[in-house]
């Protein structure tokens, strides 16, 4: 029985790098983006905040390395989506912690006591889901892709610049949603405590609602940037058998035991997308016995860390 644990979760991590169906956009329109205060690529602003999004001619010289790539030949040349389906849950949990706080500053106004679904909440999407991509994207995703998109034997001068400044930005949104995840930790800590003033409550359960939205927008931002120029960049630069073999590294890096987590999570986000190429496609990538034990794994390991988010308080 222990072996054949093992090998279930052998088999899911080695899985997560086939093709998947997150993608937004074609590489033809690659420089059409969300985008960051301050940063002319990314901006991690509260939701319903309007900015100016239009990319179009910022990065010239990766708009016409792309422009002959088509979007669906790079994804079936492309071999480490396990990062990218992680980003999409990451996207789906922080919605529902945003709406959680929302249901729950009702009653921090009145001055009632709260339980502690709240923090619990804020631990499984912070402390859990998105620790576990902060890690593979710092260790292993980031550096990787900035060395082999800015190595001028693969790419022209001009192009290894604009890769670089992407970087730069993804680097620095990704530092943005670390600091996020510590204020939302904190407030959620404040807006529980029954010994602190009910408006010192109020204003910290106000703050998890803006930045658990602000955090959603850009992961958001993130996975688009990530769909619209770092895949069809990696899959035309990067030789598939290398993709493999940094692949397996990024996997072993998920965790054998945490990846069944996981992979509930990106499974409910495909769900939810309601996208049913999505869900052809991960029906055929993922194998037949880790997809009939996801229904077992979400009752007695996603729902415990994660049903928190659905409390009605």
């Amino acid at each position: 029985m222990k072996t054949l644990r093992i090998l279930n979760a052998l088999m899911i991590l080695l899985t997560l790098g086939l093709p998947a169906v997150l993608v937004a956009g074609s590489a033809s329109s690659a420089l059409h983006s969300t985008a960051s205060s301050g940063n002319p690529l990314l901006q991690c602003v509260p939701v319903g905040e309007k900015i100016d999004t239009s990319m179009e001619g910022q990065y010239p010289s990766i708009d016409n390395f792309l422009s002959g790539v088509d979007p669906r030949k790079a994804l079936e040349q492309f071999h480490i989506h396990g990062w990218r389906w992680h980003t999409a849950s990451l996207v789906r949990e922080s919605g529902r912690l945003c709406a959680l706080a929302q249901r729950t500053r009702e009653f921090v106004e009145r001055g009632d006591a709260l339980s502690q679904s709240l923090p619990q909440a804020v631990d499984y999407v912070v402390g859990f889901n998105m620790k576990g991509l902060q890690r593979i994207e710092g260790d292993l995703m980031f550096p990787w892709m900035r060395e082999r998109l800015t190595n001028e034997k693969h790419v022209e001068p001009n192009v290894s610049q604009e890769f670089a400044t992407i970087m730069t930005h993804l680097e620095s949104a990704r530092q943005r949603l670390m600091d996020l995840g510590q204020s939302i930790i904190q407030s959620a800590s404040v807006a529980v405590d029954s010994k602190v003033e009910t408006e010192q409550r109020a204003k910290a359960i106000q703050r998890v609602v803006d930045d658990s939205a602000t955090l959603q927008s850009c992961a958001k931002a993130m996975m688009d940037i990530e769909d619209r120029i770092l895949v069809p960049a990696i899959a035309k630069v990067v030789p598939e058998s290398e993709q493999h073999s940094f692949n397996n590294r990024v996997l072993m890096n998920l965790g054998l035991l945490d990846s069944r987590l996981h992979l509930v999570a990106m499974y409910e986000a495909i769900e939810e997308s309601g996208n049913s190429l999505e869900k052809r496609m991960f029906e055929r990538a993922i194998p037949s016995i880790p997809q009939m034990m996801i229904p077992r794994w979400k009752r007695k390991l996603y729902e415990p860390k994660a049903g928190v988010l659905d409390a009605e308080l």
